[in-house]
């Protein structure tokens, strides 16, 4: 066997995509998940807003700010503790979720805030006015009217996942990242660096083509 036959580190990349996809996804659910209820949190409490708690929203919003500040490759390196104590290792695909879901949420949950604001004052200060409850202001007010918003922030946040994967990738999270620094830089197999760009591309074109054509759905069932 050739050992600079490209075809036999197939099997690899394909591990490698596995990989991403499975931090891509699982990150992107975490990331979703607390990104919302931050994003809801700094919203609901901001001065003049529905609920204000200057405190609570001071607090967040400095937690935020901070967590957005700090470039995501530090990041992986600070949270390693962190990381180990959870999973037990900081390394794999499995420990990259923690550094993924910290360093993405702040600048989703800022995004989620943006979002957000664009409702209508109106269609608040009525909500206000008839005595509609948090809960319902929220789940049939606020995320309905914005959800157009959030599925755009959401498609923006899952491409910088993809991105956050390679990152992770160069120090040890595995993934496609991983296989084209290893296999396609470090052994200089050109054929594996462009098939992992591809890869990342068809990826990044999948989410974004997706997240647009229901944002398209939305608009023309409204």
């Amino acid at each position: 066997m050739n050992a600079r036959d490209w075809t036999i580190y197939l099997p690899d990349f394909w591990e490698a995509l596995g990989q991403t996809l499975y931090m891509t996804f699982f990150s992107g659910v975490l990331v979703i998940g607390l990104g919302v209820a931050a994003g809801l949190a700094l919203y609901l409490t901001a001065p003049n807003s529905w609920c204000p708690r200057p405190l609570v929203y001071h607090t967040l919003n400095t937690i935020v700010n901070t967590g957005r500040s700090i470039p995501f490759i530090i990041m992986i390196v600070i949270l390693i503790p962190v990381t180990r104590w959870i999973v037990g290792t900081p390394l794999g695909p499995v420990a990259a979720l923690v550094p993924l879901t910290f360093g993405f949420t702040p600048f989703f949950s800022r995004l989620i805030e943006a979002n957000l604001r664009e409702l209508d004052q109106g269609r608040i200060e009525a909500a206000s006015v008839i005595g509609v409850t948090t809960p319902q202001f929220i789940f049939r007010i606020l995320l309905p009217e914005s959800l157009s918003g959030i599925i755009a922030s959401a498609t923006i946040i899952l491409v910088g996942l993809v991105e956050g994967t390679a990152v992770a990738g160069a120090i040890g999270a595995g993934g496609v990242g991983d296989f084209a620094l290893t296999y396609g830089y470090q052994r200089w197999f050109v054929e594996l660096i462009f098939i992992a760009v591809i890869a990342m591309v068809l990826i990044v074109q999948t989410i974004q083509l997706s997240g647009d054509a229901w944002i398209r759905l939305r608009k023309h069932k409204r």
